[in-house]
């Protein structure tokens, strides 16, 4: 009895799925998708050597399901050009799966936001008040400032008799220079002198690598709309961040 009932709601998925696959808009051809997952089983670790082979066999527009996600992919300058270029305003918004509307605010910022009154209009502002060249010059001393604590930095530990004979990590000293420009352009203050961190600088430095965990588990291959459980931690962990900020 039990294998007849598992195979009811399994038959009754199939065919929802291939009743919506007949009456969705039409879309170019591509590999059959599977329920739930999509292509995510045929897609293999190089993904653009992936595409080539399917470009061989659908053409070089297709349609690739990411779970219950949709991607259109094209393979051709000519069909490119006329995605970025001739309809760029139709095809310019980003998709936003519910982890991504969770963390940027239903795309209210620059990068998220959909093409519209709104991001002209927050173009607009960063453009003339954010980087403007009378802006970026203001903050020129800022800079100069850093660059010149990095190259203190670098010759107090280049003469050090301890590291005689030690090759520098270089990252570590540009590093330092863009945390250092961040924090005095938002907060008005150095969080690392001499590569010691104070207390501020350590909770913002876990505010970031938190934030890097939510961006991680959004860029993975399942789309929020297909597997929602996983991300409910992480949308705990976001709202609690927004506190700290």
């Amino acid at each position: 009895m039990t294998l007849p009932l598992l195979l009811i709601p399994i038959t009754l998925i199939f065919l929802v799925f291939k009743l919506y696959k007949g009456i969705r808009f039409k879309l170019p051809p591509g590999p059959y998708p599977w329920p739930i997952l999509g292509n995510l089983a045929h897609i293999k670790p190089v993904r653009c050597r992936n595409f080539n082979e399917w470009s061989q066999i659908y053409g070089p527009i297709m349609s690739v399901w990411y779970g219950s996600d949709l991607s259109i992919v094209v393979l051709n300058s000519k069909l490119a050009k006329e995605v970025l270029k001739d309809n760029d305003h139709q095809l310019a918004s980003r998709p936003r799966s519910s982890l991504t509307a969770k963390v940027v605010k239903d795309g209210k910022n620059l990068i998220w936001a959909d093409y519209g009154p709104h991001y002209v209009k927050v173009r607009k502002v960063c453009t003339m008040e954010l980087f403007s060249p009378k802006s970026i010059e203001a903050l020129r001393p800022i800079r100069e400032d850093e660059v010149r604590a990095m190259v203190q930095s670098i010759f107090k530990d280049c003469t050090n008799p301890e590291c005689y004979g030690k090759s520098l990590m270089v990252r570590k000293y540009l590093g330092s220079v863009a945390f250092n420009n961040i924090t005095r352009l938002v907060f008005g203050e150095r969080f690392e002198n001499e590569g010691v961190m104070d207390q501020h600088g350590l909770e913002f430095k876990a505010i970031v690598e938190q934030e890097k965990k939510v961006w991680k588990v959004d860029g993975s291959c399942f789309s929020s709309s297909t597997v929602g459980t996983p991300y409910k931690g992480i949308l705990c962990t976001w709202e609690a961040l927004q506190y700290l900020w």
